[in-house]
């Protein structure tokens, strides 16, 4: 003899489009993070790497650097201001 139970079966019911939608939930966010991550590693990648003694400002490496203080403009037009030093 069969037992039928329409309120129990609810339950799993609404039980299981829980767990689904929670599942779908789950998978978006970790998309998201591996995305970021797969960026961030392309970028980092991307990045210039100097020579010893070179200085590597704005993706670019420089051999020599000046302090002028941060008041004073690069006069050279090749250089690069940084943090108060002209970088050329």
């Amino acid at each position: 003899m069969a037992v039928s139970d329409p309120a129990g079966a609810r339950r799993l019911g609404n039980a299981s489009t829980g767990v689904s939608v929670a599942g779908i939930i789950v998978t978006v966010i970790v998309a998201i993070i591996v995305v970021a991550l797969v960026v961030t590693a392309i970028a980092d990648s991307d990045v210039e790497s100097c020579d010893a003694g070179e200085y590597l400002v704005r993706g670019s490496c420089y051999r020599n650097r000046f302090y002028i203080g941060f008041d004073i403009p690069c006069n050279n037009y090749n250089a690069v201001k940084s943090d108060g030093y002209c970088y050329y």
